[in-house]
């Protein structure tokens, strides 16, 4: 079974993590939008600057992009009320919820899934034939990363070799490029989910492979349920302002010049979303929520 990588898109690591656009003395200053690293900096810049200059024309405000050197940052600023807009993974939107004033505005359409692949021809046919074996992912926190050690970790591994390691790379593009270059067994990443069966199935009877953005093949060993897109949300102190902005976002693309926008980004639409969708995601980051002494509030 063949299957296209549709994916978020992955690229280098180099460059500054803020736009800095020019501004005239008298212009008020701009509206921060907060990107989640999951690319470089000038990645994230050249394909979200569309719906940058997009928000700039619809709030009435000049916009600049701003990113982080990681999600712990990203996460910090935002309970700091430095972004008034911000587009993050599923599992990072309770945190900001939680603990900062951010409302949400609209998730991408697209169902998203973790899949761990393996080199078609190795002799890797089941998740308890990585132990002592590599495996290349994003960041630790990242959701990819998160998905697959909730995989291994269910595992009963022998001692030795034991279980698999993982080897942390910024982001998608440097962990694809190891597992490329054979410095890891295996590779971990967050593909499009609709591309996958739904749930995923327990024992295949057959080998199911999908290209990555270069042609090359690679063999899916495991895949996790499917799972909402990024999220868009919004500052309060902004909201206020563009009250019916999740509407105006939701109604894209109302002509020929969204539509471009949304190719531009790799998104075919936003729709409408609520917390009740993430709820799930509720403590999938507890490392980080004791690292930055945040407390996650009780189930009501």
């Amino acid at each position: 079974m063949m299957l296209t990588l549709l994916g978020l898109c992955a690229w280098g690591q180099a460059g500054a993590l803020e736009e800095t656009p020019p501004q005239s003395a008298t212009q008020s200053p701009p509206l921060v939008f907060g990107l989640q690293p999951f690319a470089s900096p000038p990645a994230l810049f050249q394909r979200y600057a569309p719906l940058r200059d997009w928000l700039a024309n619809e709030t009435g405000h000049p916009t600049r992009l701003e990113s982080a050197r990681d999600l712990a940052t990203l996460v910090a600023r935002g309970r700091d009320e430095r972004y008034d807009l911000m587009l993050v993974a599923p599992h990072v939107v309770p945190l900001l919820l939680d603990h900062a004033p951010y409302h949400l505005v609209a998730r991408t359409e697209e169902q998203l899934a973790m899949v761990l692949l393996v080199r078609p021809g190795d002799s890797i046919a089941s998740i308890s034939d990585l132990a002592g074996r590599t495996i290349a992912a994003p960041y630790e926190e990242s959701r990819a990363a998160t998905l697959a050690r909730g995989v291994t970790d269910a595992q009963d591994w022998p001692d030795p070799p034991g279980p698999p390691r993982y080897r942390y790379y910024h982001h998608n593009s440097a962990a694809i490029a190891a597992f490329q270059r054979e410095l890891t067994d295996a590779l971990v990443m967050i593909i499009e989910g609709t591309v996958l069966p739904a749930p995923p199935p327990p024992n295949p009877r057959r080998p199911r492979h999908l290209s990555l953005a270069d042609g090359s093949l690679v063999r899916i060993l495991a895949q996790s349920e499917r799972f909402p897109g990024l999220a868009l949300l919004i500052h309060e102190r902004l909201a206020e302002q563009v009250p019916d902005l999740d509407a105006r976002v939701t109604s894209m693309p109302r002509d020929e010049a969204e539509a471009t926008l949304l190719r531009q980004i790799g998104h075919r639409s936003f729709v409408s979303t609520h917390a009740g969708e993430y709820t799930s995601f509720r403590g999938a980051l507890e490392s980080m929520e004791r690292q930055l002494e945040l407390e996650t509030p009780n189930p009501p």
